[in-house]
């Protein structure tokens, strides 16, 4: 399991998982610091997933959409956690999902 920030990647055109808190916050915070990070991200080289672009699920159901994104993340190099991401019930278990599999996750 690799720890780094956002400033330490050293491989370009990563595929990342960007996770954080959505839920109980306005959605134009929310959209605006997930879109900030993929930005970020986009500008060193990386295919960003952000899960703020991705439809809910037409019934409206969380807990499908939830493995639908888990899905999409295992696909992912890298996870990459917003802050807040603990007050998440979500992004707790991606954290989990990604650290039990091994997989590189960042924190901001």
């Amino acid at each position: 399991m690799a720890y780094s920030s956002l400033h330490n990647n050293t491989c370009m055109g990563k595929m990342i998982y960007i996770a954080g808190k959505v839920s109980g916050l306005p959605e134009e915070q929310v959209r605006e610091k997930f879109e900030r990070a993929a930005s970020e991200l986009k500008d060193l080289g990386h295919v960003v997933f952000s899960p703020v672009n991705a439809a809910m699920d037409k019934a409206g159901n969380r807990e499908h959409t939830l493995r639908n994104r888990i899905k999409t993340m295992l696909t992912c190099d890298e996870v990459h956690f917003l802050p807040c991401w603990q007050e998440s019930r979500g992004a707790q278990l991606e954290r989990d999902i990604a650290l039990r599999l091994g997989m590189n996750v960042v924190y901001h």
